[in-house]
């Protein structure tokens, strides 16, 4: 090569940054974190579907409100009083002791509708309450009776067959049966509204707007805070009379909440990473690659053997843990973080137009602690809405004008 070549050469390598570093192939351990948590669909949006014609699309909404409302109705219906004669009405009652129901939450495939509804069932619980009351009732009340007649029996004998024919007691007795009998049919209803035997027909009335299959997915809420809905709506339901005192139904809601204890600087830590995590233990994460002829009850006993033991408290027995009360350990937003209740509007006990009150009562918090704290990455639904909280509005109206009352709960690992 000649001269004018090499410095050919030389100019355009004068130039060039060479900063590469030469790394020796050898197995390094890797430092996955944990895995950051992705809300689930019919959390993202209440109705999700994909079409091809945009203009099927446009309906929808309307669609979902007469499908709330639908649901609303079913779930409320009562017998009439001549039953027996007539078909089953809907009551519109204000009495709280109800079955609440969430905004459906609908996820679409080809061919079906998958309607996800949340529940609270108020009555259920009430009537359960009032046959325990009304047999105990009866059965001091008939003790009662035998103890104030004990002079025409003789001796004390409740189980005295002449009982029967004492006026008294057939009257109680009476009156027990018809007051069980009502008591009974509604819990009756109440049970066959959550089986195929009316629910069938609430199906059909939903398949005309969708015109495909419909399966329903009813989630039973054991209290009234576990869903932001039902704590709002009953707060309007509260708030409507003119007499009711904001702050006192907004601090019944609240004294039902109990918040989990926790150490807050524990909680409000840095999270470190961990080489104990099942990314850090694989090469793949295939699963046939994890199992590779292993029961998987077995694999995860071996991986979370220390998680085990520390939490049956180093019970030797392994045998009978129960390895879905590990995954159920490990699912985010489980317990409760805080709640919070606004209202809003028209509120004054006068019947005139003075100004909006707002009124705001709330309990723990709403910040998501994992972003906020501990530096993990979250997923926001819509781009705005933390996937640790649960928001619902309600709006109503009054003489003097209109209120809306919102709510929040928020959830934390």
């Amino acid at each position: 090569m000649n001269n004018k070549n090499k410095n050919f050469i030389h100019i355009f390598s004068k130039y060039i940054k060479n900063n590469n570093k030469i790394i020796p192939f050898k197995i390094k351990t890797s430092d996955i974190g944990n895995t950051r948590y992705f809300p689930p669909v019919s959390k993202e949006w209440k109705n999700s579907i994909y079409v091809f014609n945009p203009n099927i699309l446009k309906n929808f909404p309307m669609y979902d409100i007469n499908i709330n409302s639908l649901i609303k109705n079913f779930l409320n219906l009562q017998f009439n009083y001549k039953f027996l004669f007539k078909k089953y009405y809907k009551l519109k009652s204000s009495s709280l002791n109800k079955i609440y129901a969430s905004k459906a939450e609908i996820k679409h495939t080809n061919n079906k509708a998958i309607i996800t509804v949340y529940v609270y069932n108020r009555e259920k619980i009430s009537l359960l309450k009032n046959i325990k009351r009304l047999n105990e009732s009866f059965y001091n009340k008939v003790k009662l009776l035998v103890y104030q007649n004990k002079k025409i029996f003789g001796v004390y004998n409740p189980e005295n067959s002449n009982i029967l024919y004492n006026k008294s007691i057939k009257v109680l007795l009476y009156n027990n049966i018809k007051l069980l009998r009502k008591y009974k049919l509604r819990l009756s209803l109440n049970k066959y509204k959550f089986e195929e035997k009316l629910l069938y027909k609430l199906k059909n009335f939903i398949i005309k707007y969708y015109n495909k299959k419909v399966e329903f997915n009813i989630v039973n809420i054991k209290s009234v805070v576990f869903h932001s809905d039902f704590f709002t709506k009953i707060v309007t339901s509260k708030i409507l009379s003119r007499k009711a005192h904001i702050l006192s139904a907004m601090d019944t809601i609240l004294n039902k909440v109990v918040l989990p204890k926790v150490n807050r600087i524990v909680e409000k830590s840095l999270e470190k990473k961990s080489l104990n995590l099942l990314g850090n233990k694989f090469k793949y994460m295939n699963l046939s690659f994890i199992l590779n002829n292993q029961n998987l009850s077995e694999l995860l006993n071996k991986l979370y053997y220390n998680i085990i033991s520390d939490y049956y408290n180093n019970n030797l027995n392994k045998d009978y843990i129960k390895i879905y009360e590990i995954i159920f350990n490990s699912i985010n937003y489980k317990n409760m973080g805080g709640i919070r209740l606004e209202a809003k509007g028209r509120l004054t006990k006068r019947y005139r137009a003075d100004r909006a009150v707002f009124k705001v009562r709330w309990k723990g918090g709403l910040r998501n602690i994992d972003s906020s704290y501990k530096g993990l990455s979250t997923v926001n639904m819509r781009g705005y809405a933390k996937p640790n909280l649960d928001y619902s509005i309600f709006t109503s109206k009054r003489r003097i004008g209109a209120f809306a009352v919102k709510g929040w709960i928020s959830g934390k690992s």
